[in-house]
């Protein structure tokens, strides 16, 4: 077994259920029917923790917005 350096990791080709990583800051996107602390949130803000980035969300009538805000 050779141990090897300065090999990249591969981009991973899985994906992904929603677009946070793709947003810039003041971009934001809407979910039907989602709640505050529903699965989109939880996934805003699990992304942000581990990408540093910040996501802001509000009701908006029976959907759920969530923006980029860092």
């Amino acid at each position: 077994m050779n141990i090897e350096t300065d090999v990249p990791v591969p981009v991973s080709t899985r994906s992904r259920k929603y677009p946070f990583l793709d947003m810039a800051i003041g971009d934001s996107v809407v979910f039907e029917g989602q709640k505050v602390n529903g699965k989109a949130y939880r996934a805003a803000m699990s992304t942000g923790t581990r990408h540093g980035m910040r996501f802001v969300a509000r009701r908006e009538d029976e959907a759920l917005r969530i923006w980029r805000s860092e």
